[in-house]
């Protein structure tokens, strides 16, 4: 792996983003999956003891990134889904810098968005896609941090330089050449730091969840705890597996209202899909005192800050994201040195600064 050098970040802020996370489809995860998993720690440390930092072919063609040494530089791409409103600019962006970068000879091919479906299964299949096409350079948005894995193996072992973005999989850090992702810990501290802040006496409140076992999903529940945990003051009294999904999020928020009543202060969720979904039942109720927050800044939930029908959401910058990894990408073209983890920051988005975010009404 190249030694860091900073790079600039081309960073757009998109309007209508929605999660890193966040799906309203639950990932499937089957057998073959599983298994690939479970041999992934044994896989990596291998491919980490065979795989050399520059293939001969690399060295020896005249285009740095030409990897496999075909005369030819290759660029894949597998997207998490195509459905995701969170990842809906993040595909786009990839396409429109991709088409003109084959256009103006910056690379020779790419493969085109692979969608991998929020499903390890699919994208390990996407994977085979890319070293079937003799894939250079992979662009992964992996759906699941352990599941998802086996994809990222199996590229490294062939020798292809593999970007992760927007959430990591378990051998990212030993065998990716970057990542490039916002720090969910410190989404997480700023969903709980909200909450303290306008629950000022504390009270109960509950947690939805992403999909178990996202990178997102893990490390926004570490950083909600890390604060939480230290006020005594508040009770978590459920922690609902809502996969990003705001229909059941809402459920989680009607029926935590029916059991908790007035003593239910906040629901605090890893997406902003749920937690205006999850608003938005609270506030039907009656209950619009009840303090929603989630993670992306997508187009709902900023229509709400700005309406005063939802305090706050935390906007997370994905168009950031996918801008620094084709940094990389032109950098590994060009054989130049490049930041292997840049960190695209997370916004708090209130009444005060909602404008600065969205243009609607």
């Amino acid at each position: 792996m190249k030694k860091v050098m900073a790079v600039t970040l081309a960073s757009a802020m998109a309007l209508g983003l929605a999660a890193c996370g966040g799906s309203s489809a639950p990932a499937t995860t089957a057998a073959p999956a599983a298994t690939e998993a479970a041999a992934t720690e044994a896989a990596a440390a291998e491919t980490k003891a065979e795989a050399p930092a520059e293939t001969e072919a690399a060295a020896s063609s005249e285009k740095p990134g030409d990897v496999n040494g075909d005369g030819k530089v290759i660029v894949g791409y597998i997207s998490k889904n195509f459905t995701d409103p969170f990842h809906a600019p993040i595909n786009a962006r990839a396409q429109e810098y991709f088409d003109q970068a084959v256009k103006d000879g910056i690379i020779d091919e790419w493969t085109g968005l692979l969608d991998g479906e929020t499903d390890p299964n699919k994208q390990i299949d996407r994977a085979l896609d890319c070293i079937s096409k003799k894939c250079d350079i992979v662009i992964f948005l992996p759906a699941e941090a352990e599941s998802s894995d086996p994809a990222l193996v199996k590229m490294t072992q062939e020798g292809i330089k593999v970007i992760e973005v927007n959430s990591k999989s378990t051998s990212c850090d030993d065998l990716a050449v970057a990542y490039v992702g916002s720090d969910d810990v410190e989404a997480g501290n700023m969903l709980a730091q909200w909450v303290i802040d306008n629950c000022p006496d504390g009270g109960k409140y509950i947690h939805c969840n992403g999909i178990l076992g996202n990178s997102a999903q893990l490390q926004r529940t570490e950083g909600m705890h890390a604060l939480m945990d230290q006020h005594p003051e508040f009770e978590m009294v459920g922690d609902f597996d809502t996969k990003w999904d705001g229909n059941l999020a809402s459920d989680a928020a009607s029926d935590s209202l029916a059991k908790y009543g007035d003593d239910l202060v906040a629901i605090i969720c890893d997406n902003d899909g749920m937690s205006s979904a999850a608003q938005k039942t609270c506030n039907d109720k009656g209950r619009s005192d009840i303090i929603c927050i989630g993670v992306d800044g997508v187009e709902v939930p900023l229509q709400m800050v700005k309406q005063g029908t939802m305090k706050a959401t935390v906007l997370q910058d994905g168009v950031g994201q996918i801008n620094g990894a084709i940094s990389i990408v032109e950098a590994l073209v060009k054989g130049e040195e490049f930041d292997p983890n840049p960190v695209i920051p997370f916004v708090l988005v209130t009444a005060d600064n909602v404008d600065q975010y969205y243009s609607g009404n």
